[in-house]
């Protein structure tokens, strides 16, 4: 496993175990983190970990799977899919995720997630079979 790789390996694992030191451990102090595209990013790991708070907070059973990843240069780029209960509706969320990495002595610079929070509508067959 590639360097870049051990790290993403012990974000997932301190993602596991909720474990903020952990997760703050692995970025620069600069990170900048886009949590969702659109959304203005989190700068610094103090605003990551009152993220990570609110976050873990609405959550519970958390399956992160990373299925594919790329490496080139300092960038690792992962694809994959995160399943959770959310706690204040109770329903199982399910959605595909793409992350990019980009490292700085060994720690995690910059992260994108790219997801989609509501389920894709099916598109109608006549579009379907124009493609």
């Amino acid at each position: 496993m590639s360097a870049m790789g051990e790290v993403l390996a012990a974000l997932s694992s301190a993602n596991d175990r909720r474990d903020k030191a952990a997760v703050l451990a692995l970025v620069t102090p600069d990170v900048e983190y886009h949590y969702h595209v659109g959304s203005k990013p989190l700068l610094g790991p103090e605003k990551i970990g009152k993220f990570l708070d609110y976050h873990w907070g609405h959550i519970k059973h958390v399956a992160w799977t990373i299925e594919t990843q790329a490496e080139t240069g300092n960038k690792l780029l992962v694809e994959g899919s995160e399943s959770y209960t959310d706690t204040v509706t109770g329903k199982a969320v399910f959605t595909r995720y793409m992350g990019i990495f980009e490292f700085r002595d060994g720690r995690i610079a910059r992260w994108r997630d790219y997801f989609q929070l509501d389920p894709v509508a099916t598109a109608p067959a006549s579009a379907a079979s124009a493609t």
